[in-house]
């Protein structure tokens, strides 16, 4: 089975269709279209966005979205399979341990600081 990145790929090269113009009509990033492209679907922010990047990456260039978005949820069964057994990654933890990522510690920061603002006005 193609994977969605190069069935999105080919057909935008066959429409002779920009990356670049996909991201002004659709408005994504370059670099999320990019990864889009090259199946690196860890590099898009979660499940629901890459759905949607896929049904407006395929009417940007003049595809059936709701087939384009059924050939991507098929390839998505397929990929799943095959990485059933491996290691499932949390991608807001850094790699090699629970350290968590600068904004993880920001956000339970603001919300220890407005909880402590509200406690000690009262």
């Amino acid at each position: 089975m193609e994977s969605i990145g190069a069935y999105l790929k080919r057909q935008r090269e066959m429409r002779k269709i920009s990356l670049e113009e996909v991201g002004q009509v659709t408005k994504i990033s370059m670099n999320l279209l990019k990864s889009l492209e090259a199946d690196d679907l860890e590099a898009l922010p979660g499940s629901i966005f890459a759905k949607g990047f896929v049904r407006a990456y395929a009417r940007a260039i003049g595809l059936n979205a709701d087939e384009a978005l059924l050939q991507f949820e098929e390839y998505l069964k397929t990929t799943h399979a095959e990485n059933a057994n491996k290691k499932v990654k949390v991608k807001w933890l850094r790699p090699g341990g629970l350290q968590l990522k600068p904004w993880v510690f920001f956000v339970f920061l603001m919300i220890f600081i407005v909880l402590v603002a509200y406690l000690t006005s009262r």
